[in-house]
């Protein structure tokens, strides 16, 4: 053996050399010697490691995902296996390395075997994986066939992945050792790995639903009254869920998908139509540091003190009498915590009615279900209603009918409501219906009605510009075809989310120019009535960029009328807001950190509602 590898080694070094003789295959295999031709053809520097390093993916390739999890599952049972794992993709980039000798990988790090390092035949020669990914077939490599000389002392084992989809070559995972621990077994596990590679990759659409399940599972088992779990597209109950009225179902579904897309996973007590109250906690699933569902727990408010002890536990010493003082207002205190929680609740909807519609259009675009959307002109319920659905279905269609279309006597073309060919997700958006005349709203249910008998009907979700529904109006009609009705708040009732919508749209109107908003802009805007809503916060922000190419944008570039006085009175909803801010800091004495805690709201939130409504200091 011995003289086997000083002949390889001398063949080497002479081809390297540039002697144009190729050892024979009684000395090199012939897919060794191939890959000699080609380095000196790539003009590989033998002598020095020329790979770069050319980076990490941004979104993790499904054949990294299932790597990760099988080279993970490898070392963590085989600490003492002496060798290196790695992964290499068909461009020959490193992907993945596991080590299970702390020596060997810093000789792996000196020859620059790191993730993300280009080690194709192009950048250091011959090795066990080029040839794998070139001839698409497993290979093992003694340390003198190298043709690089700093890895002579490497013995490499490369296994070729199969994209179980295609069929194809997904990549080569490669086991190193050093050359005088060289082992004939190193290309059995080469290939034990790889093919596990394989089979989870086969296994990898399935893996969110299994972590999910799991969750549920697990969820379940630990007691909880009621457990949903969702995955952005399917809802699963256990049985004391589905037991539960239609009413308090569907509010449950709601809250599980509107947490799922708004990533808002909390605690929080829920009045149920039914007219329970509930304790409800959304959680969130991870998988490979995303998270790709979540799930819901909860049960009737006042039912989740601490699990009661087994009977036989609880009995022993019934004879003895009892040692601790009973505290006889226990129940009355758990009313008063009962009554506090929903408090703040009732004050969290009362401050933020916007949360409240954004969550409500989220669960009925997710669940399919007609929804009409209320509310004063220029409130933003079609910007709402295509941003939701786009996150939804990112390839999903919109169609636009337009009310006014429908407003006049004449002849008006059919709109293509119907899903298209491709099976997309199809929205039917239908604006100003307030406009529609008795003809006009007849037309349009009758091309309404055919979507219901559809195998897969789209999303039909109506805009009226009013506060109000008024069923006597001709749109009254078509009431029939939604589930339900939200209102969107106007812009004066969002003070907290003024400057977020003003950077948003200034980012929009302005493109690629650096234009900012100052703070006293921002104080500028929130103090203003806004009567047009969204439509007349979207002109002001356009007649500043025209006049204003660059920087940041002040006071003084903003239009007069934006700082115009107003006395107008107050709506109720602005009335109920100021007296429920003005009850707080009294019962809170002031303490406004308490307050806005009472009011279920951050600090800056109620700061902002105490300088619109023009509270005095209370201490």
């Amino acid at each position: 053996m011995a003289t086997r590898a000083v002949e390889v080694e001398a063949a080497r070094r002479a081809f390297v050399a540039g002697s144009t003789r190729v050892p024979g295959p009684d000395l090199v295999a012939p897919a060794v010697a191939a890959s000699w031709e080609r380095s000196r053809a790539h003009a590989v520097d033998p002598e020095r490691i020329t790979a770069h390093f050319l980076g990490h993916h941004r979104d993790v390739s499904r054949l990294v995902t299932c790597a990760d999890d099988v080279l993970d599952a490898f070392t963590t049972g085989h600490p003492g296996a002496g060798c290196s794992v790695v992964l290499l993709d068909p461009a020959g980039v490193v992907r993945a390395r596991r080590d299970c000798d702390r020596a060997l990988a810093r000789l792996l790090d000196a020859v620059l075997l790191v993730p993300g390092y280009g080690y194709g035949e192009r950048a250091v020669g011959t090795t066990a994986a080029s040839i794998a990914l070139h001839d698409q077939a497993d290979t093992a490599l003694d340390g003198v066939e190298h043709f690089h000389t700093q890895l002579t002392c490497l013995a490499e084992a490369a296994a070729v992945v199969t994209d179980p989809r295609t069929g194809g070559t997904a990549g080569a995972l490669t086991v190193l050792s050093h050359d005088t621990e060289r082992t004939a077994l190193a290309l059995p596990l080469a290939r034990m790995l790889a093919d596990r590679v394989t089979e989870a990759m086969a296994g990898e659409p399935h893996r969110v639903t299994r972590a999910i399940l799991d969750r549920f599972t697990a969820e379940h088992a630990a007691g909880g009254s009621w457990v949903l779990a969702t995955d952005g597209d399917y809802v699963v109950t256990n049985g004391a869920a589905r037991r539960l009225p239609s009413g308090d179902q569907r509010v449950l579904s709601d809250l599980l998908l509107a947490s799922l897309v708004l990533a808002d996973f909390t605690t929080q007590h829920v009045d149920l139509p039914s007219g329970r109250c509930a304790e409800i906690g959304v959680r969130p699933v991870h998988l490979a540091g995303t998270s790709v569902g979540c799930v819901l727990t909860g049960s009737p408010a006042g039912e989740l003190a601490a699990p009661r002890p087994p009977e036989s536990v609880r009995r022993q010493g019934s004879h003895v009498a009892p040692t601790t003082r009973r505290d006889y207002a226990q129940d009355l205190h758990t009313t008063r915590h009962d009554h506090a929680q929903a408090r703040i609740r009732a004050n969290r909807e009362l401050l933020s009615p916007y949360l409240r519609a954004r969550q409500e259009v989220v669960a009925s675009i997710r669940q399919g279900r007609n929804h009409l959307l209320i509310g004063e002109p220029g409130v933003g319920k079609r910007t709402l209603l295509v941003e939701q659905f786009r996150a939804a279905y990112p390839t999903g269609r919109v169609v636009t009918v337009d009310g006014e279309a429908y407003a006049g006597d004449g002849d008006v073309p059919e709109p293509d409501l119907a899903r298209s060919a491709d099976g997309r997700p199809c929205l039917v958006l239908l604006r100003a219906m307030n406009l529609l005349t008795p003809v006009g709203a007849r037309r349009l249910d009758e091309a309404l009605r055919p979507l219901v008998a559809l195998p897969e009907a789209p999303l039909v979700v109506g805009c009226v510009d009013t506060p109000a529904v008024d069923a006597t109006r001709p749109y009254g009609l078509l009431l029939r075809h939604f589930h339900e009705v939200t209102r969107v708040p106007a812009l004066r009732y969002r003070a907290d989310e003024i400057g977020e919508i003003a950077l948003a749209v200034l980012r929009r109107l302005s493109g690629r120019r650096a234009l900012r908003l100052s703070l006293q802009v921002v104080r500028v805007l929130e103090g203003y009535a806004w009567p047009g809503n969204v439509s007349e916060l979207e002109d002001v922000l356009r007649y500043v960029v025209a006049r204003k190419p660059v920087g940041e944008i002040q006071a003084r570039d903003l239009p007069q009328l934006c700082f115009q006085g107003r006395s107008r009175k107050m709506s109720m909803l602005e009335a109920a807001q100021c007296d429920a801010v003005i009850q707080a800091l009294y019962e809170c004495n002031g303490n406004r950190y308490r307050a806005a805690a009472m009011l279920g709201i951050a600090r800056s939130s109620l700061y902002r509602k105490i300088d619109a409504f023009g509270i005095s200091y209370i201490a």
